[in-house]
């Protein structure tokens, strides 16, 4: 198996459908030809988190070495591949999402203030390595949204919803807003 692209290196694959653009898929290297996916992108964000083993994830120019419990943001349109580390094999769980799931619609203001910067900022990739205390509040997050898709009990769309936009919440206080601080303040970590 290995990634379908475009001759331009999107990937071909549904991340969901029209009416919940959402998929959290169960991978692992081993799965792929090559024992690693190849280069490709897509409209879509994508958090990543290392259920067993250790990945070289690359994101654009930057490779980021994740180990077993840790996970990684990835911006939409951002080029990315993943390797073994050590010619071990890794298993980990993608998860993709339309943005709109965050803000809504064009021109909201979730949009206009929170998602916006981020999608259109240079911030390709957000390694949660757990090198900051927020790291485990959003790795949290992702789990929790692994175990309600697993479960799929009525409403869990509403559930998914919120815990991607607590994700989101965290990530903009920790990345954009420290961005904009006036100089001279710092808020805590």
């Amino acid at each position: 198996m290995q990634i379908i692209t475009d001759p331009a290196g999107k990937e071909l694959k549904k991340h969901g459908d029209s009416s919940f653009p959402f998929l959290v898929s169960y991978e692992r290297l081993s799965g792929y030809e090559t024992g690693s996916f190849l280069w490709h992108w897509h409209p879509e964000i994508e958090l990543t988190y290392i259920e067993k083993g250790e990945m070289l994830y690359k994101i654009n120019q930057n490779t980021f070495h994740l180990k077993e419990g840790q996970a990684i943001f990835g911006n939409a349109n951002a080029l990315h591949a993943g390797y073994m580390y050590q010619d071990q094999d890794c298993q980990y769980i993608p998860i993709t999402f339309d943005p709109k799931l965050i803000y809504g619609f064009s021109g909201s203001l979730l949009f206009q203030k929170y998602t916006e910067p981020i999608l259109r900022s240079s911030l390709s990739a957000v390694p949660l390595d757990l090198s900051c205390k927020w790291h485990s509040e959003a790795i949290k997050d992702i789990r929790d949204i692994i175990d309600l898709d697993c479960s799929r009990e009525p409403m869990y769309e509403f559930e998914v919803i919120a815990r991607l936009q607590h994700f989101w919440k965290i990530l903009y206080e920790n990345t954009i807003s420290r961005a904009i601080l006036p100089s001279g303040q710092d808020e805590e970590n």
